[in-house]
């Protein structure tokens, strides 16, 4: 029970911190995101039915997790990827004896979800663009893979599942408001909305990679897969600080928003009046930093012999 209660602790930490990052990110970035694009009727029902399964998703999972709802189909891998993706320590003993058909649930669902959340996001990128933004979620999919070697890769499935459909409840709930009646238009004039919204959605592409690293320490040691995690926190960290201090903020936001989908559609666009402003220097800083973070967790992440041999 203590070591439960001080893991759930810790993970309360970890979230705070990625939370207090992700508003110091959000500050820097809101004089950019002050005007908000509408979307048409079709797409703002299409993201509220996806909203709607997502939410569901997570109610399954979090309900089946305390009752006998898991007995029903497909409850168990909603409960699974619940508990894996808010208790990434417990990834393994949720994957545990799951039935063909909740195997492939895990992956259907989230993999599904996130495609179709970025068809609404960007619907004018067309096919294109979801190829693209999918890619990079299958390369970092295939070098978990490659590291795990024999063993099981459900527990990390469970976990990064989970964690990619709250993402994508985070962004559907925008798109489901941008429709033509202004709704989502007035709510995000609010400083304090934009700000809590982009720190949300800052700090849920770093939990994705947390809950990818803890749910590997039964399989990888405690130290590979801290590396695993702060590797993946680095990147995801270091990735968009290093771009727009390199290209610029009009380019950068752009081709970021493109790639990941982090960002309210088209903020590049209005980024671009205001691009001399943009904080470059604390930007470099956040790369350097997340850079840091990424060659460290790699190190940390590399088998023991290798390890040993790098450090010398």
């Amino acid at each position: 029970m203590a070591t439960t209660a001080g893991r759930g602790i810790l993970a309360l930490s970890v979230a705070a911190i990625l939370l207090a990052i992700g508003t110091v990110l959000a500050v820097m970035v809101d004089p950019f995101a002050r005007e908000q694009m509408t979307v048409d009727p079709a797409t703002e029902w299409i993201a509220r039915v996806l909203l709607a399964l997502g939410v569901v998703w997570l109610l399954i999972g979090a309900v089946a997790a305390r009752t006998r709802l898991v007995r029903r189909p497909g409850a168990a891998a909603a409960r699974a990827s619940w508990i894996a993706s808010t208790r990434p320590w417990r990834a393994r003993e949720s994957s545990l004896g799951l039935l063909p058909l909740d195997r492939w649930l895990m992956i259907l669902v989230p993999g599904g979800l996130l495609v179709l959340t970025r068809v609404v996001q960007t619907p004018r990128d067309g096919l294109w663009g979801m190829v693209i933004a999918v890619a990079g979620w299958l390369l970092f999919a295939a070098a978990v893979r490659l590291l795990l070697g024999r063993r099981s890769p459900w527990p990390i499935i469970a976990a990064v599942g989970g964690a990619l459909v709250l993402r994508c409840v985070v962004a559907l709930l925008a798109v489901s408001l941008s429709g033509p009646e202004g709704i989502w238009e007035a709510i995000w004039a609010q400083p304090w909305v934009r700000i809590l919204y982009l720190a949300v959605a800052f700090a849920l592409v770093a939990w994705v990679f947390v809950v990818a690293g803890w749910s590997l320490s039964a399989q990888l040691g405690r130290r590979r897969a801290a590396g695993v995690a702060l590797a993946g926190m680095g990147v995801g960290y270091a990735l968009p600080a290093v771009t727009i201090a390199v290209v610029g903020a009009r380019d950068a936001l752009r081709s970021w928003n493109e790639q990941i989908g982090i960002l309210p559609w088209d903020l590049a666009r209005f980024a671009g009046v205001r691009d001399g402003a943009f904080p470059i220097e604390l930007m470099t800083v956040t790369a350097v930093i997340g850079g840091i973070a990424t060659v460290v967790g790699i190190l940390l992440a590399l088998p023991r012999r290798v390890y040993v041999r790098s450090a010398r």
